[in-house]
């Protein structure tokens, strides 16, 4: 049998209080409804009985200190009155209660009274109409739960509150766990696996319902660990949604030769995203972006596109949280095959902001070396710059030390911009919208041919003009025969309408093709 205060314990009657200073541990056999105060006269032993509501109404009379006296003779275990506020018995009850160890205990006026005797009825009887009440209880706690939008350990404690066991949250495979929602085997417990998407984050467990109780219990973690799955679920869209959105608009801001528009500011300030301020960008690449060193399925895999951009997508998440782990505010961007950090401050960061932003840029590459040890990350560092065209010239600079560092055949690893000389001035000069249009312009021809066809006329025109016009320095330059460099300066003459012999046209082509190859 179970005492007043494990039955006043249980979820459906958690809302009873005992009030009296003692009785807890009296054992409760069976209840009994008593519509007027002389019902306790003959109330059996052991029992608990509630006074309806007509009776409770005249709890401070007298009678009810006679009809307590005739409950200690016939032994009751607890006289429970439903009251609007706390039930605060006479000091004569109280004192005849505490002699003869009678609980008594305050209901709720809200409570349903045939509900009330029912619940008391299954904790007593025990078994299959106790679980019963308990997985009834459950549902009810789960269903209210997801209305409230609660989190997963509200959710999780509203469940053990309403099972009357404890219920936890493990992250990894519980002992003995077979096949995701059975009683545990040798560890005897039920468990049922959270499910976000199509993967399990971990399990609900209750580790001590046996019986009829475990039974009850897997039928609410599943309903629990369902909801608890769609909850998490939809706060995961609810961070990615501003975050995808942060990083569409800095892809866009990056990539577009297009002046900044008042639109693209606006939806910059809806997603909180300070271009106003100071950026420093850290642009990384893999060597080898090939999904098949990963997977191993080879160039002939179909799957390369699909794999190429989760592995991206993974690679951003780890380098960002890598790199903000010291503090700062971080945006991910991805731009083509590369991935964007952007580190943002509403003031000018200083001198230091490149070095400090390198080491974060460190932090990133050995965390993807970690996680993806088959490909190796380098990452090239810009300098700060204030604004949204700053931003972009930070950026270009992080691609410049990213390119130079590759053509330099430099082991993979943190390349930071030369912050001095002619090339930040170049950058600084591509980065704003006109001179951005005035190299599309002037190039137009050449980009025409693709985008390999035009790198290839792009460089070899760079250092032609670089070598002073001479064939044969651009030659030893490139690698290549003075016969291919000269047949390639000619068509890429004849494409651009350009007079080599005029300085101020040599001099617009050349920073032109600079600008191209760093930005």
């Amino acid at each position: 049998m179970h005492t007043v205060d494990e039955i006043l314990a249980s979820s459906p009657l958690s809302g009873l209080l005992r009030v009296s200073g003692g009785g807890g541990d009296r054992q409760v056999a069976r209840v009994r409804l008593a519509e007027r105060f002389a019902d306790l006269d003959d109330a059996p032993a052991g029992s608990l009985v509630v006074l309806s509501r007509g009776a409770s109404a005249e709890v401070t009379d007298y009678r009810l200190d006679m009809a307590l006296r005739w409950a200690a003779v016939n032994r009751v275990a607890a006289v429970a009155a439903f009251r609007a506020e706390q039930w605060r018995p006479t000091v004569t009850a109280m004192d005849i209660a505490g002699r003869a160890d009678i609980a008594l205990i305050s209901i709720p006026a809200g409570a349903e009274l045939a509900g009330l005797v029912q619940a008391v009825t299954r904790e007593i009887g025990g078994g299959a109409g106790r679980a019963l009440g308990r997985a009834e209880e459950g549902l009810n706690a789960v269903v209210s739960a997801e209305a409230a939008g609660a989190g997963l350990d509200e959710l999780r404690a509203a469940v053990s509150r309403a099972l009357g066991t404890a219920v936890e949250f493990r992250p990894d495979r519980p002992v003995g766990q077979v096949n995701g929602a059975v009683e545990g085997g040798l560890a005897g417990e039920v468990s049922v696996p959270v499910v976000v998407g199509e993967a399990p984050i971990g399990y609900l467990v209750a580790p001590d319902a046996h019986g009829d109780l475990a039974i009850a219990a897997r039928l609410v973690l599943h309903s629990a660990a369902a909801s608890a799955g769609r909850l998490l679920d939809l706060a995961r869209r609810a961070r990615e949604v501003p975050a995808r959105s942060r990083s569409e608009l800095l892809a866009e801001l990056l990539m577009s030769e297009s002046a900044v528009n008042d639109d693209l500011l606006d939806r910059a300030r809806q997603l909180n995203v300070a271009l106003g301020g100071w950026h420093v960008a850290v642009r990384i690449e893999a060597d080898d972006p090939d999904p098949a060193a990963q997977d191993g399925s080879g160039p002939e895999s179909g799957q390369d596109e699909v794999r190429r951009f989760e592995l991206l997508e993974s690679a951003g998440q780890i380098a960002l949280q890598a790199a903000a782990a010291a503090g700062g505010t971080w945006h991910l961007s991805r731009v083509a095959r590369a991935i964007v950090l952007v580190r943002m401050t509403a003031s000018d960061p200083g001198p230091q902001a490149g070095a400090q932003t390198a080491r974060s840029a460190a932090r990133a590459l050995q965390a993807l070396r970690e996680r993806l040890p088959a490909l190796p990350f380098r990452a090239g560092v810009g300098s700060a710059h204030e604004g949204p065209t700053g931003l972009r010239a930070s950026a270009a600079e992080a691609r410049a030390a990213l390119f130079a560092a590759r053509a330099a055949r430099k082991p993979s690893g943190v390349a930071a911009h030369d912050v001095v000389g002619v090339q930040r001035m170049l950058m600084e000069w591509y980065a704003s919208d006109t001179a951005r249009a005035s190299v599309r312009d002037q190039l137009a021809p050449l980009e025409k041919l693709g985008q390999a066809r035009a790198d290839t006329a792009i460089r070899t025109l760079a250092a032609y003009l670089d070598e002073q016009g001479s064939i044969i320095k651009t030659a030893q330059r490139l690698h290549l025969h003075r016969n291919a460099v000269a047949n390639r300066i000619r068509g890429i003459t004849e494409l651009l309408d350009v007079d080599f012999e005029d300085p101020d046209q040599r001099l617009a082509l050349q920073l032109a093709c600079r600008a191209r190859l760093l930005g």
